[in-house]
């Protein structure tokens, strides 16, 4: 008799990670754990932006063109790494399939993205095909962006793996950095990374502080 836990990998099996989720803990652990754990999530116009220039990608379909298929929102999962989610687009060609993941922003080579875009290569080839290569898009610069994958970069995607996994299990949020990255993070209010960017000094939430200085 098979039970449910063996039909679905089996009891040892570890608790998927999304594969967004690589990206973010790449970028901040706490961005990462105010989404993924805390599931706190806010709109900005970075974020719509992204949204609408997913748009092309989103609903799933296929199409040929000639000796290339390339599938849309396509869901991949890998039972070694304990990851899931959705790629994009992945254009298959015979055995080899090219991820290709759509940003909004500008391109930042050995970002957070290139890390996300290596997870769903680990996907695919788990899934039998070889990944040589993946592509990130930008609609900041309208290009591609190739992206070797290389085991260093798959190494990447291990340590971030593990720092996801570590985020999961413990019993607070990591502090803030409070550096260049909260600038423009959906997140910030919820945040409060002026507050909360170290826990080596207590927190008076009481004491009125000023707004800041504004250059109009």
């Amino acid at each position: 008799m098979t039970t449910a836990d063996e039909a679905d990998g089996g009891i040892d099996e570890p608790v998927s990670i999304p594969l967004s989720a690589l990206e973010h803990v790449t970028y901040c652990r706490r961005q990462a754990a105010l989404i993924h754990v805390e599931a706190t999530w806010a709109d900005s116009v970075d974020t719509v932006r992204g949204d609408l220039a997913h748009a092309a990608v989103d609903l799933p379909g296929t199409r040929r063109r000639r000796d290339v298929i390339a599938v849309r929102s396509l869901p991949v999962r890998s039972r070694v790494y304990g990851l899931h989610g959705v790629c994009d687009l992945v254009e298959i060609r015979g055995e080899q399939a090219t991820p290709v993941e759509y940003k909004v922003g500008p391109y930042h080579p050995d970002g957070p993205a290139d890390v996300q875009l290596a997870g769903q290569a680990t996907c695919l080839a788990e899934a039998g095909y070889a990944v040589p290569v993946g592509y990130i898009y930008s609609a900041a610069d309208r290009k591609r962006h190739e992206v070797p994958i290389a085991e260093d970069l798959v190494n990447r995607v291990r340590e971030a793996i593990a720092r996801m996994r570590a985020l999961l299990v413990e019993d607070r949020l990591p502090a803030a950095h409070n550096d260049r990255r909260c600038r423009r993070c959906s997140l910030r209010d919820d945040c409060m990374p002026e507050l909360t960017h170290t826990r080596n000094r207590a927190i008076d939430l009481f004491t009125i502080r000023p707004l800041g200085a504004w250059r109009d």
